[in-house]
């Protein structure tokens, strides 16, 4: 018997591992609703709403600023431990801070141009090495001064390394800033939007502010300036990384990933469910937890906040692939060779598409308008086509088989080939321009085992 929760109120409950084939949960409130690992074939979830619970969004928002603020008070010390350095005018001091300011600047411009995985990278080499460098060059010293056993050389050894120590530290607190006030500021983005992306880091800035304003009373002009720079650096670099990732830019994917996970934990979670069939129509899955789900045909019709759910190793990772399943609207865009296999495009507007090579093995076509729309070498293996409308599409050498369904299909002609200037006509069928294919006549005329579909 179908299981019919239409309109509960289902928040925090599990339902994990259960079988739920076809049961309703259309305009339910299931935030922070557990289906991990459950079987929600052909359920219904339209209209239903997903994501985290009121008292956790604003348990994490909260956690995101104050996490912010003590990143923003450490990249204020960052700047400061660099400007104070270089106070001393020493020559030892002068290489240190130098070299401290060039790794830092390096970490910055990758972090822009390449994300913060390839940045972290390079830090934790030049980190290493300075690590061996700064060893060795200490020990040779020591052996020096150690054979001329003066207290001077000693004392000189240990402020040295003390120069190098903190260099070293400066460098990683203002890296691991950028890093953390970022992901801060996408948590709070992923769960109350864009504004609270902006008070996260300003929370971050006002704190560093603090910071800078006491360095530069206790260290003067030139560490005063230092401070500023490092820190203002850090906190304009991390708003924007932070805004690189909530707009889902591929080179700051890794800060993303680390938040969604974060925030989808205490999110409705579909993990590891079966989704096949499913509907989602118009539901709000803001937060939600999709990994590992299976997706075949599921329908994701206008669906919102789809990008702020964890949709990792699933065909939603891909943007332009979510973004077709929400409107349905492909009419006279290029798709050519996609791997669209096992998609809900039912009822989608694919007029005058190019499928050319597409992979739609198992996919839902029903009901959809392909009128013109071209589908040479499309892969079509179990491809649902029920109701279809194919007048004047391009079907040469596609890939049906036995188990295409085509009852339904309406058609009053198709092009075995693409027109070009030659052939302006490349083989109609019907041949006689002024015919048309009767009702069901398609289906017959096409099925794999016909002469025509092997032309």
């Amino acid at each position: 018997m179908t299981q019919n929760y239409c309109r509960a109120r289902l928040r925090g409950k599990s339902f994990k591992g259960q079988d739920l084939t076809g049961a309703d949960f259309s305009y339910c409130d299931i935030r922070g609703a557990d289906f991990t690992d459950a079987i929600l074939r052909r359920a219904n979830f339209s209209h239903a709403k997903a994501g985290l619970q009121r008292r956790w969004a604003f348990a994490l928002v909260i956690f995101a600023l104050l996490l912010s603020a003590v990143s923003g008070l450490l990249s204020g010390v960052s700047g400061s431990l660099v400007g104070f350095i270089l106070v001393n005018g020493n020559r030892e001091n002068i290489y240190v801070g130098t070299i401290s300011l060039i790794v830092l600047l390096v970490f910055f411009l990758i972090t822009l141009c390449r994300g913060v995985t390839a940045a972290s990278g390079f830090l934790a080499v030049a980190v290493t090495w300075a690590g061996v460098a700064a060893v060795a060059w200490a020990g040779i010293v020591a052996v020096a001064w150690v054979r001329t056993a003066t207290e001077t050389g000693i004392m000189e050894l240990a402020a040295l390394v003390a120069v190098i120590v903190t260099g070293a530290v400066s460098v990683v607190v203002a890296a691991t800033g950028v890093v953390v006030i970022a992901g801060a500021a996408v948590v709070a983005g992923a769960v109350a939007g864009l504004l609270a992306v902006a008070v996260t880091v300003a929370a971050a800035g006002a704190v560093a502010g603090a910071v800078v304003v006491a360095a530069a009373k206790i260290g003067g002009v030139v560490a005063g300036t230092l401070a500023v720079t490092v820190t203002v650096s850090t906190i304009v670099l991390s708003a924007n990384v932070a805004c690189l990732a909530l707009l889902e830019d591929e080179k700051q994917s890794w800060v993303r990933n680390v938040a969604l996970g974060l925030v989808t934990r205490r999110g409705t979670s579909f993990q590891g469910c079966d989704l096949t069939d499913t509907d989602f129509t118009q539901a709000r899955l803001k937060n939600s937890n999709f990994i590992k789900s299976i997706l075949t045909r599921t329908c994701w019709f206008q669906v919102q906040k789809l990008n702020l759910a964890d949709v990792r190793t699933t065909y939603l990772e891909d943007e332009n692939i979510r973004q077709l399943l929400v409107t349905k609207d492909l009419q006279n865009k290029n798709f050519d060779g996609w791997n669209l296999q096992g998609i809900n495009l039912q009822g989608a507007n694919i007029k005058d598409a190019s499928l050319i090579a597409a992979k739609l093995n198992e996919s839902n076509l029903q009901d959809a308008d392909l009128s013109r729309t071209n589908l040479t070498r499309a892969q079509l293996d179990r491809t649902d086509f029920r109701g279809a409308t194919l007048t004047g599409a391009y079907i040469g050498d596609w890939g049906i088989t036995q188990e295409t369904k085509l009852d339904g299909v309406k058609c009053e002609y198709i092009f075995m080939y693409v027109p070009t200037k030659d052939n302006p006509n490349p083989y109609r069928l019907p041949t006689n321009w002024e015919e048309s294919f009767k009702d069901g006549e398609f289906s017959q005329f096409i099925s794999p085992s016909s002469k025509l579909s092997q032309i």
